[in-house]
């Protein structure tokens, strides 16, 4: 999307990516509704950045002076630089009666995804330089997190106290189907382009809490939930030449799930299963790259 064209063409646009996000999930304390606490624990993933690249692929092809049939997929992979994770526990409803809570480091783990789509292309009322493209498409994400470098701050008898050989993981999956539509304005300094997508998703995370003996490893709970997504997308192509472009984007994407379930595997082999109340995850993202028109 976004290339200001409308003749027969493959667009490869390879880039680099920042991106700035986290991820806020909760359990109550059973499977009913009446389940108390409402929220038993907690888990804030942070001010999570990661830097990366990816490669979009993408093909144009003119059926009629207004129509075209367009392709588009995308792979990206990211590397954690930092974040933080704040744990808490509570023994009241509404998050009150906060008797635990540590805090731990995020980094060295990744955040990766692909995405397909395909779709119609036409112009805006016959008009050359101004498009709308519609695509439907599925996409899969990967959030994946290991916890290190903790320290215990609630109780107060506690504080300051590390979490030795903390090293937990929760690695999560948004897979979606999704409607994307797209406009694109070409100027004489560029196209700007603007795009909107709406998902429904399914979620799966599996996480081993290394430092619960009561668990077992190296599959201590699971989460499963379904939920909708959306992202704004905010583009800039510059031309080079009639091949060589440059590429900026801004994308703000948001993923929620309210409907889900905390299956916990304790180590003498039983499990036990709890309400997902909720998961939220919230990604601000900056491309930069260079496309090549054949």
């Amino acid at each position: 999307m976004f290339t200001g064209l409308f003749i027969d063409a493959f667009i490869v646009t390879p880039y680099v990516e920042q991106t700035k996000s986290e991820l806020v999930w909760n359990i109550a304390n059973g499977a009913g509704a009446n389940a108390s606490p409402n929220v038993l624990s907690e888990l804030s993933f942070k001010d999570v950045k990661s830097i990366g690249y990816g490669l979009k692929l993408a093909h144009l092809n003119a059926i009629s002076e207004n129509f075209a049939f367009y392709i588009e997929g995308e792979y990206a992979d990211s590397s954690i630089r930092s974040g933080t994770v704040q744990d808490s526990d509570y023994s009241q409803d509404n998050r009150a009666g906060e008797f635990s809570r540590s805090i731990s480091e995020v980094e060295d783990d990744s955040l990766s995804g692909w995405s397909l789509a395909a779709g119609v292309k036409t112009r805006w009322f016959g008009a050359r330089g101004h498009y709308l493209t519609t695509l439907i498409g599925h996409q899969r994400q990967n959030v994946d997190y290991t916890m290190t470098d903790g320290v215990q701050v609630i109780p107060e008898s506690l504080a300051g106290q590390p979490l030795t050989g903390l090293n937990s993981t929760y690695n999560s999956e948004f897979e979606s189907w999704y409607i994307k539509v797209g406009t694109e304005h070409v100027f004489k300094w560029g196209t700007i382009g603007l795009s909107y997508e709406h998902h429904d998703l399914d979620f799966y995370a599996e996480a081993d809490w290394n430092l619960r003996t009561d668990f077992a490893h190296p599959k201590s709970f699971v989460h499963e939930g379904e939920g909708t997504g959306k992202a704004i997308t905010i583009a800039y192509t510059y031309p080079i030449n009639l091949q060589w472009d440059v590429y900026l984007t801004y994308t703000k994407r948001e993923n929620t799930v309210e409907d889900g379930y905390d299956q916990t595997f304790f180590a003498n082999g039983n499990s036990a299963i709890i309400r997902l109340n909720e998961v939220e995850y919230e990604a601000e993202q900056f491309q930069l790259g260079f496309r090549y028109i054949f």
